[in-house]
This record gives structure tokens, C-alpha cells and sequence, in this order.
């Protein structure tokens, strides 16, 4: 069941993808078709990057979210973990085959058309793994762990869904729709740390520290890898240009750490607003916790 569940949760991750493939039809030409990607299971176009990042974390995350279905998870973590990473290769692997098989013109000329092959297979992998981690820590890990790994998933899962709005809509989504993936993303934050609360302190604190500061970073390293991505294909296929890239990359996350970091509104930006929700879901399900565990004592004393 876990395997199946793993190969299940790829597929669901490539929804957004799936659905606006379905509305938009094709990205090809009548001048060059084998641009055309509506039977394609990934998204593997220059100006589809960024979705190919989104689509592959969610879809590795839900994959090795799979031992949630096991009454094993505690016992058998290491059967578990090979059961969903295994679930990851076989659809991961499958769908890059399924969008190479027509040998899709990807861009590039001559000696370059493998190495933009290989790229993007290379974003697919690197995506699919950061999924199976996080995806693996949030079904396995412990209780701080997970709240470590819920931040980071919260943000790309909160992402995922505006994609998959936004696809269904075929429009511009509504102003609201940030604060309200942001709020949704700290909600998730909030309640992985109200089960954290009767962890060690030490690792209590490190929980609330590190999610709360991935919130932030990892929305920052989201804008970074888009800006990378998306100028990617105007760049040399040289060492030189790729290092200047990858410093342009890290002055965008530079800045838009800055400012986020500046922008308390009213009304905060996105993922201010989702540290702010995260306190405050985190603090009332930590105080409810301690309050409940006394209670729960009493009532074993008196049933003794």
C-alpha cells in the first residue's frame, strides 16, 4: 500500500501542471511542434521552470508522505523510507521517459541539445529529492523534526496551490490569494509546533527557531531559484556566465530577504504574515497541550 501510495502522491503533484496543460492545450507552433506538451506529464519548457520546481517538490513530498497510510510508521521507518523512495523512481522516472519519448525540441542547437535535455532532467531530480527529504522527515522524523520540515514544505505546498488556482482560472487570481496561502502556510507551521510541546526544551526551542526562520528564508529562496531559472536561458552554456548567474541568484535572495524583512505593513508581507500565524496557531496549541496533559494525569490517578 505505501508504494502505491508513493507512485499516487507523484502523480497528484503534478496537478497544477496537469490542469493548466488541459486549459492552455498546446505550447507548440505551427512552425515548431515538437514544442507541443499536451500529452507530456512534465512540464519541460524554458519558460515552465519555475512550475517544474513547484510540481516536482509537492509531487516527492506527497510520494514519501505515504508511510502516514502504514500502522508501521514507528517500527519499520527504514522498509517505509525504501518503499517511498522507491514509489519516487518509478513514477519520477516514468514521467521524465513519457516527456522525452516524442524527442521534444527543448531548446538548444548542435552539441548544446543534450545538455538542455540533461538540465532539465536535472531540475526534475533535484526537485524530487528535496521532496522525498522533507516528505520523509514529516512522516518519519520526530515531532521537532517534523516542525523543522514543515516550514519549508508549508511554503512549496502553499506555492503549489496558487499554481493550481491559478490554472484552473486561466486568469490573473485574485489580490487576496497570497495572504491567504501565506496565513494557510503559517497555520500548518503553527499546529506542527503545538505538537512539538512536549519535546525536550532544547529541542523545542530549536524547532520554533528554525521553522520559524525557514518560513522566511525559503519563501526568499523560492524568488531566488525563479529568478535564476527564468534567466537561465539566456545565459552561455559556460563556467564563467553559470557562476555570474548563481551570484545574481544570491544577491536576489539577499534582497529579497531585505525586503521582506522591512515590510511589517500594515498590511506584513506574505511570509511575515505566516511567522505571525505560526505564533500565534503555535503558542494557543502548545498552552492547550500543557493544559490537557495535567488534566489527562488526574483523570489516570482517579481511574488508579
Amino acid at each position: 500500500m505505501v508504494l502505491v501510495a508513493a507512485v499516487l502522491g507523484w502523480f497528484v503533484g503534478l496537478l497544477p501542471w496537469l490542469v493548466r496543460r488541459s486549459q492552455q492545450g498546446t505550447f507548440g507552433t505551427p512552425w515548431n511542434p515538437r514544442n507541443d506538451l499536451r500529452d507530456a506529464l512534465l512540464p519541460f519548457h524554458h519558460q515552465l521552470l519555475p512550475l517544474l520546481v513547484v510540481v516536482t517538490v509537492v509531487a516527492g513530498l506527497l510520494a514519501a508522505s505515504a508511510p502516514w497510510c502504514s500502522t508501521f510508521r514507528r517500527s519499520r521507518r527504514l522498509v517505509l523510507a525504501a518503499m517511498s523512495t522507491l514509489g519516487v523512481l518509478l513514477a519520477g522516472g516514468w514521467s521524465v521517459v513519457q516527456t522525452l519519448s516524442p524527442e521534444p525540441d527543448l531548446g538548444g542547437s548542435g552539441a548544446n541539445v543534450d545538455q538542455v535535455r540533461l538540465a532539465f532532467v536535472a531540475v526534475t531530480v533535484a526537485g524530487a529529492l528535496l521532496g522525498l527529504v522533507l516528505g520523509l522527515t514529516l512522516s518519519l522524523g520526530g515531532a521537532a523534526m517534523q516542525a523543522v520540515a514543515a516550514a519549508p514544505a508549508a511554503v512549496f505546498v502553499a506555492d503549489w496551490l496558487g499554481q493550481l488556482v491559478l490554472a484552473g482560472l486561466g486568469v490573473p487570481g485574485p489580490a487576496w490569494l497570497p495572504t491567504v496561502l501565506a496565513a494557510l502556510a503559517g497555520a500548518v507551521v503553527g499546529l506542527a509546533l503545538a505538537r512539538a510541546a512536549r519535546v525536550h526544551l532544547v529541542a523545542r526551542v530549536a524547532a520554533w527557531v528554525g521553522s520559524l526562520v525557514l518560513l522566511v528564508v525559503t519563501a526568499s529562496a523560492l524568488t531566488a531559484v525563479r529568478y535564476v531559472l527564468e534567466a537561465l536561458r539566456g545565459t552561455p552554456v559556460r563556467g564563467d556566465a553559470l557562476s555570474e548567474l548563481l551570484a545574481d541568484g544570491l544577491r536576489v535572495l539577499v534582497g529579497s530577504l531585505q525586503a521582506t524583512l522591512s515590510a511589517w505593513g500594515p498590511p506584513p508581507a506574505p511570509p511575515l504574515l505566516a511567522v505571525l500565524v505560526a505564533l500565534a496557531v503555535g503558542t494557543l496549541g502548545t498552552l492547550v497541550a500543557r493544559r490537557a496533559r495535567p488534566e489527562a494525569a488526574d483523570s489516570t490517578g482517579a481511574a488508579a
